[in-house]
């Protein structure tokens, strides 16, 4: 604060200035957390994973599935018009 009376006082600034860069976050993780989190995120993902034979005998079962289920339809159709006549 600068005294009217005084000549030998300045005005001094009051403002504050930020350090550089990002604040940091009250709640931030430690780089150990942050690992572990990543290692588990790895652990799920990788245990999706379906290797290729078993999705192609998969594929194979539901395909020949349908067809099953085709012709199964197109017999049954044939009795329920057999028994309309």
């Amino acid at each position: 604060m600068v005294d009217p009376l005084d000549p030998g006082t300045l005005a001094l600034p009051l403002t504050f200035r930020r350090a550089r860069g990002r604040p940091r976050k009250p709640n931030a993780l430690t780089p150990a957390e942050r690992a572990r989190r990543y290692r588990a995120r790895q652990k799920t993902l990788a245990m999706h994973v379906v290797p290729m034979a078993v999705h192609h005998s998969v594929v194979r079962a539901r395909d020949e599935a349908r067809g099953e289920l085709e012709r199964l339809r197109g017999e049954l159709e044939q009795l329920l018009s057999q028994l309309r006549r």
